[in-house]
């Protein structure tokens, strides 16, 4: 465990990490941190300058980035029959394409090492193990870890433990990631997928990526305390879209009618706030769009 910029991180589990932000200093204090999935960095169409440049932000606010799954692309292996000779970077051309995947997303990352804190597992990482028993989320990891980097490798799914303090009071965010399913409909977006995963898991925020939506849904929890007391729980429901650019005149996406989407994840803010006439302090959590 390190903590390279006022947080750090630690792998609870099989399917939990904790990551505990540094102690805030005052009401005017914040924290955030990026939630990102579906980068498909080595994909021809995939925006590096925008990957670059959310990553520099995450350098300048000291944010750890936490990635959902879909890190790398993988597509174009001669196995593959999606496969395109036109859309291979040109430095991913020779005959160890596997191991030019990690190579190359190891250039793009190292200079954000100490920002990452946890990539986790999406179906184009999942495929590659499963046909060619090679883990390439395990191997970036450990080449990010030589560079300094303090991350840890999630799963497809799992839990992350967000921890804030202020003066005396810790407020911990349970946050549900699950990489995604499905295709994602035109009219419902995803959106009856939140009712699935609300009804089979419980946390303050929920991620999923994969159907490259880009969404929002928030919800108020109401419930009774051990006190008696009335009390409300805030919910958020994200999902993050990618980092590819999909429209075009030909291909998968667009053979099925899709249009171009947006391009990003997320941020969280958390703010430290006095209650209302009281000595104690709670936190806000916002969602921003990346």
């Amino acid at each position: 465990m390190t903590k390279p910029n006022g947080w750090s991180i630690t792998r609870d589990s099989d399917m939990v990490a904790t990551l505990r932000l540094e102690k805030f200093a005052s009401v005017n204090d914040d924290r955030w941190v990026l939630l990102q999935s579906d980068e498909h960095a080595d994909n021809q169409h995939s925006d590096l300058d925008l990957i670059r440049r959310h990553m520099a932000e995450a350098v300048e606010r000291g944010a750890p980035v936490l990635k959902f799954g879909d890190t790398f692309c993988a597509m174009q292996g001669r196995w593959d029959k999606r496969a395109d000779p036109r859309q291979l970077r040109e430095d991913l051309r020779g005959a160890n394409y596997l191991d030019e995947l990690v190579k190359f997303h190891e250039r793009l990352y190292s200079p954000y090492a100490a920002q990452i804190a946890a990539i986790g597992y999406g179906n184009h990482e999942t495929s590659i193990q499963t046909h060619h028993q090679t883990d390439l989320v395990e191997r970036l990891v450990d080449r990010l870890r030589q560079a300094g980097s303090p991350v840890q490798k999630l799963g497809y799914t799992g839990f992350v433990r967000i921890a804030a303090q202020y003066g005396n009071t810790v407020r911990t965010y349970l946050l549900h990631f699950h990489h995604g399913s499905g295709g994602g409909g035109e009219v419902t977006r995803g959106f009856i997928d939140w009712n699935r995963t609300r009804g089979m898991y419980s946390a303050d925020v929920y991620y999923a990526g994969h159907i490259h939506r880009r969404n929002m849904d928030e919800n108020i929890i109401v419930g009774v305390s051990a006190k008696g007391t009335c009390e409300r729980r805030h919910q958020l429901m994200l999902r993050g879209s990618c980092y590819k650019d999909e429209d075009g005149d030909g291909g998968w996406h667009v053979e099925r009618g899709r249009a171009a989407r947006p391009k990003g994840g997320w941020w969280l803010r958390i703010t430290p706030e006095h209650r209302h006439g009281q000595n104690s302090a709670d936190f806000r959590l916002e969602a921003i769009a990346a």
